[in-house]
């Protein structure tokens, strides 16, 4: 299938986030309000993070190429895109006359203010943690409650050199390493499904990859059908209440991030438009659960499969 250029099915082999921004882009406004592109250097979060910018800020919403805001965006004049540089530590700014591309000149001459060509405003963090500490505690009460016009991208490779604070308020993507000998053992068995749930990376969690997939049975067998998600969410409870069953590699959070991940996985490889309300629950319910509310798990786990339950018949 031909792809059309500076699309966001450019990005390859991260499948988890492509799922992410499928979703978004036809649904903008399900957007949080900040996005957390994480993962190493050079998997494409730049990449994904500039085309799914164009996505959004074009005027047809289909990245098109031809109206002012794609044509704007490709000569690098885009008023209400604005990038932050690379290779340079991000400062507060001065009280009086900012300078650019500082978070008071940011908040001072370009957040209060609506979008000049698009419906949106994209602000950019290519290297969130160069963000100081004083900046970061001045841009924190933003990014908590952002404008309905912005939307803020912060790409970092580790979520813990950000602020939890930040963390918890935003929609986190994570973006994983493919290395080829991967790619050959997947391409040369067929039965192994590319691992797409984990977004390019074998097996991010490092975690027994029989258990995996006898749970991605499990979550196949139960997730089309109301009565089995009752069941199923009684299975997630167990795994949850069992400390002996894999607490010593997962915690009870990365466990729930594991499923959530093979759960989108599923109504995504089914069919993304006929499960787009499973999917929009399933990443409401990952966007809550670093938000660091004791035992707040069990509440998201009811909420989730409340909603799945209720779209399915």
């Amino acid at each position: 299938m031909s792809v059309a250029p500076f699309s966001i099915e450019e990005t390859r082999g991260q499948e988890v986030a492509l799922s992410y921004l499928s979703y978004f882009a036809k649904f903008p406004d399900k957007l949080p309000g900040v996005l957390i592109f994480h993962g190493p250097d050079g998997v494409g979060k730049w990449h994904a993070a500039e085309r799914f910018a164009r996505h959004l800020l074009c005027l047809r919403g289909t990245s098109c190429g031809d109206c002012e805001s794609c044509r704007l965006f490709m000569r690098g004049l885009h008023p209400d895109y604005i990038q932050f540089p690379r290779n340079k530590n991000i400062a507060i700014g001065k009280e009086k006359d900012p300078d650019e591309f500082t978070v008071r000149w940011l908040l001072y001459h370009k957040i209060p203010f609506k979008p000049h060509t698009s419906h949106k405003r994209i602000v950019l963090f290519p290297e969130s943690q160069r963000i100081n500490h004083e900046a970061e505690t001045t841009l924190l009460k933003t990014l908590e409650e952002p404008p309905s016009h912005t939307l803020f991208i912060l790409l970092v490779n580790d979520l813990n050199l950000l602020k939890k604070t930040i963390v918890s308020r935003s929609l986190a993507i994570p973006f994983h390493y493919l290395n080829q000998s991967a790619i050959r053992e997947i391409r040369s068995h067929v039965s192994f499904e590319g691992r797409k749930f984990f977004g390019g990376s074998l097996n991010p969690f490092e975690f027994d990859q029989d258990i995996i997939d006898e749970w991605l049975g499990t979550i196949r067998e139960h997730a089309f059908d109301s009565l089995l998600l009752l069941k199923l969410e009684n299975w997630v409870r167990e795994r949850m209440a069992d400390k002996k069953s894999f607490k010593e590699v997962l915690s009870t959070i990365d466990f729930l991030d594991l499923f959530s991940l093979l759960l989108l996985y599923v109504y995504r490889e089914k069919d993304f438009d006929l499960y787009a309300k499973h999917i929009q629950a399933i990443l409401e319910f990952k966007s809550k659960l670093h938000s660091q509310i004791p035992a707040i798990e069990y509440f998201l786990i009811s909420k989730l499969f409340s909603q799945l339950a209720s779209y399915t018949h």
